[in-house]
């Protein structure tokens, strides 16, 4: 049994970090995905009781995590997962945040990259979550400021987001609209091959340059019934 009052304590200690973008109208989002938007429905400035809103948004707006049913069909049941299926620990566990500011526009990260990385820092683990921080976020304006975001972004290349599944990390995040860059959207993406093997990806994300090393990821996904993904409120704790 979990000793409450001690975990309770070491909460409240520890420094903690919001990675998460802030969802509002005319965020930048990927061309094919719908908006959000962020509806007045009561008010008590027009004689309502209670001040409320309706959100209309896409799975994949702002700092979202992908499940494997985004890319795998349900030709493939035992992959196709859908959201509502992902564990919740899934995205709590060790993170491991890798420089990778140096990386420029249409640029992937090798494999090499990750290997050098670990002789310096300590070795990748099973169920570890990897942030790639590119830095990006720097570039997350609204509309119509927003275009240096979505136009183009470095990426993780295939070699290294094979050399991650064979090490059983849990999930793979960036500060960019996808860890695919633009140039393996259209040729060979990571995003099939990584979700088949359950592999999360997590996008959007922003403050990665202000974690250490190693550190307690923590972001719990909405529970949609058959959803390709959802937003997350992503955290750092360390």
């Amino acid at each position: 049994m979990l000793d409450l009052f001690s975990l309770r304590e070491k909460l409240r200690k520890a420094q903690w970090l919001d990675l998460s973008q802030t969802l509002e109208e005319h965020i930048p989002n990927y061309p094919t995905h719908s908006r959000f938007y962020h509806d007045l429905w009561n008010s008590y400035w027009h004689g309502d009781r209670a001040l409320t809103y309706q959100i209309v948004m896409n799975e994949h707006n702002g700092t979202h995590v992908d499940a494997p049913a985004h890319f795998i069909s349900d030709a493939h049941p035992t992959s196709h997962v859908t959201i509502d299926r992902v564990a919740l620990s899934r995205l709590v566990g060790r993170g491991v945040r890798l420089d990778c500011r140096n990386f420029r526009q249409g640029e992937t990260v090798p494999q090499s990259f990750i290997i050098d990385w670990e002789k310096g820092h300590g070795p990748i683990e099973a169920d570890d979550i990897v942030l790639f921080n590119f830095g990006w976020s720097s570039h997350w304006k609204l509309r119509p400021d927003h275009l240096p975001y979505i136009t183009d972004w470095p990426g993780v290349s295939m070699e290294a987001a094979q050399y991650l599944v064979g090490k059983g990390v849990a999930a793979l995040g960036v500060d960019t609209l996808s860890p695919d860059n633009p140039a393996a959207l259209r040729g060979s993406p990571i995003h099939p091959v990584v979700l088949e093997r359950q592999m999360l990806l997590i996008e959007n994300l922003c403050n990665l340059e202000r974690l250490p090393d190693f550190f307690l990821f923590l972001a719990l996904p909405l529970k949609i019934l058959g959803g390709s993904g959802s937003p997350i409120r992503a955290a750092a704790l360390f």
